[in-house]
């Protein structure tokens, strides 16, 4: 939900207009001259770091940090790199560490531990955490994962250390990484290029909750990106007010863009768009409502509620760590005590190698012999009276099965995702990082090649995000309306009813019963919602000499709540407003709040209707205040 921050109104357009697409494992942007009729699109693939570590060719980096321990301060940590940096950083770092013996170690021939521990990628955080972030720094990474809903979290996430915390990332990454943008569109458009010049536009996945969405317009502010009451430095922020958009509306935008001229889009066509990154499952299904000309606008609604699920790229990593520690018991405490750059050597090979498999005959061998990993792994075998041939432990073999095991969970799930909205959908679009697959490409082939007309999936699916977001602003594709997905309302006080249950009932100033909270719905669940659509209420204190009120905004999965303390409403966060200048009208003070519905945020105000400025009827500032 969003309030009123603070930013400058201008009386001047933006000069360029920049999408980041800050994904859980990489991010990109693109951007467009606002000055031009055309509406060319600059995406980036210059990456720091990137050419060190052979990173490929690609329109994103890594979404990662490294920090170190402050030396001057307790439980402070720094920020020494992001991106690819960040990645060659903590690499090095930890392999440092570990040969000067700093770090607690184990036989990795006589550990037990090893065979049945599982390995996510940030398992040297979690197994020594407190003793390598206070020693070596901490290598974050996944950290958007902290955004989701809790429901969807499917894996633990580490713990943190001293002043590090979801937050910190997010502004911290947010900030380097616009930082860099600024720095690289002065050599390539002009000298004195800054954030003012700049419209800023963020993605963010539909299955995020509203607390979440208004929480990266909070990060925007504090990484300096936006101006208002949180941004550290107004000054060099851009006036402009932050353009959430939601990631598969930023792909149908560059899906349809694209390929409208052979899809010949037709009003009551209905297109489903899947947009399958590093760690979410993002999907929204669309109906075409106006198409146009050739190069005009396509207006669209949502035909169903946006949904999805967690999975996507990083969940390969995890399952292919997982299945080497299976199938070389040893090689946990190996890579931690022994030779620590076999791991990010091992995770680079299966980067390259994951990106060819298609399902058909299929192998790969990655050579143990110079890491010595062969060796501690015919002795952890020897030690237990396992015997094979000294060529058995030469290389780590992945046949195809191994291949499937690790990748049919993860696109199982992707399939299972569609099929519950593929219905007389006319064509399928698919983009993200997963969908670069041949893989995955060739089960959604064979899936649903019988239930739509086409399936589309561009070139380059990972750049569709950031390229689909600047045409989105560019009002290349407009949104007409969406499905709510949930109920939206506040948190008020009303006259008692017979039903009310008996905990909520309280006396009045004049001994009338009241029932609180009440769930006051301004939208419900499932409810078709125009863009920019408005709902009023009238709200009164509930006592003669109150000076505040405070409206708590919650949200539910049902179509008709009645109490806020029911198991499925959420509260999504609250705000404090001064009602002192009317304290002679007492109870009978009126505030109207007001929510605009349908954009990718809720905007919440509220004014005065009968006490103070009643001519300018004055806007109340409100501020988010979450939970």
């Amino acid at each position: 939900m969003s309030f009123p921050s603070g930013q400058r109104s201008t009386s001047t357009s933006p000069g360029f207009v920049i999408a980041v697409d800050f994904g859980t494992t990489n991010s990109g942007f693109a951007y467009a001259d606002n000055n031009t009729r055309n509406t060319q699109i600059t995406v980036n693939y210059n990456w720091p770091g990137a050419v060190r570590e052979e990173a490929p060719h690609y329109c994103k980096t890594l979404t990662t940090l490294f920090y170190t321990p402050s030396p001057t301060e307790s439980d402070h940590f720094e920020l020494r790199n992001w991106g690819w940096p960040a990645l060659s950083a903590s690499n090095t770092a930890i392999a440092n560490f570990q040969r000067n013996n700093q770090l607690p170690t184990k036989d990795p021939i006589s550990s037990q531990a090893s065979s049945s521990q599982s390995v996510t990628p940030a398992n040297i955080w979690e197994i020594f955490p407190e003793e390598v972030a206070r020693n070596i720094g901490y290598y974050a990474q996944n950290f958007k994962l902290y955004l989701a809903p809790e429901t969807k979290q499917p894996i633990p996430l580490p713990q943190f250390f001293g002043d590090l915390n979801p937050e910190r990332f997010a502004v911290d990454y947010l900030r380097s990484f616009t930082d860099f943008i600024i720095a690289e569109l002065k050599v390539a458009i002009r000298n004195d290029f800054s954030k003012r010049d700049v419209q800023w536009c963020l993605t963010v996945p539909a299955i995020w909750d509203e607390g979440a969405k208004q929480k990266m317009r909070k990060y925007a502010e504090k990484a300096g990106m936006i101006t208002g009451s949180d941004c550290p430095s107004n000054d060099s922020a851009s006036p402009y007010p932050l353009q959430i958009i939601l990631e598969p509306e930023a792909a149908a935008a560059y899906c349809q863009t694209h390929a409208r001229r052979n899809l010949n889009l037709q009003p009551t066509d209905k297109i489903l768009i899947a947009d399958l990154g590093g760690g979410t499952i993002d999907l929204a299904v669309h109906e075409i409502c106006k198409v146009v000309g050739v190069e005009g606008p396509i207006e669209v609604k949502e035909a169903v509620c946006s949904y999805g699920d967690l999975g996507g790229g990083a969940f390969l990593d995890m399952r292919f760590l997982e299945l080497v520690g299976k199938k070389i018991p040893c090689f946990n405490d190996f890579w931690r005590n022994i030779n620590p750059s076999i791991r990010p050597l091992l995770l680079s090979w299966w980067q390259r190698r994951k990106l060819g498999f298609n399902g058909k005959d299929y192998s790969a061998d990655f050579s143990l012999l110079a890491s010595g990993l062969n060796n501690a792994w015919m002795q952890y075998d020897k030690s237990r009276g396992i015997r094979n041939p000294d060529s058995h432990y030469e290389d780590l073999h992945l046949s195809n099965e191994d291949f499937k095991n690790i990748f049919d969970p993860e696109i199982n799930k992707v399939l299972n995702v569609i099929k519950q909205q593929i219905c007389n959908v006319r064509i399928l679009m698919v983009v993200g990082g997963f969908a670069d697959s041949p893989y995955l490409r060739e089960k959604m082939y064979s899936t649903f090649q019988g239930d739509v007309e086409h399936i589309i999936i561009p070139p380059e699916p990972g750049k569709a995000i950031c390229n689909g977001a600047v045409l989105i602003n560019k009002k290349k594709l407009q949104i007409l309306s969406r499905i709510s997905r949930r109920s939206y309302g506040i948190c008020t006080i009303r006259e008692a009813q017979q039903d009310d249950p008996s905990d909520l009932i309280i006396k009045n100033e004049d001994g009338r019963s009241k029932c609180t909270s009440v769930f006051s719905v301004f939208v419900r669940a499932g409810e078709e919602v125009l863009i920019d659509s408005v709902e009023k209420r009238t709200y009164n204190p509930a006592f003669h000499k109150q000076k505040t009120i405070k409206f708590d905004l919650y949200s539910s999965t049902k179509r008709y709540p009645k109490y806020t303390n029911e198991v499925d409403a959420q509260l999504e966060g609250s705000f404090m407003i001064d009602i002192s200048k009317g304290m002679r009208v007492g109870r009978r003070r009126e505030i109207e709040v007001t929510m605009t519905f349908g954009d990718s945020l809720i905007s919440v105000s509220a004014i005065r209707k009968n006490f103070g400025l009643r001519t300018a009827q004055e806007a109340l500032t409100v501020r988010f205040d979450h939970k």
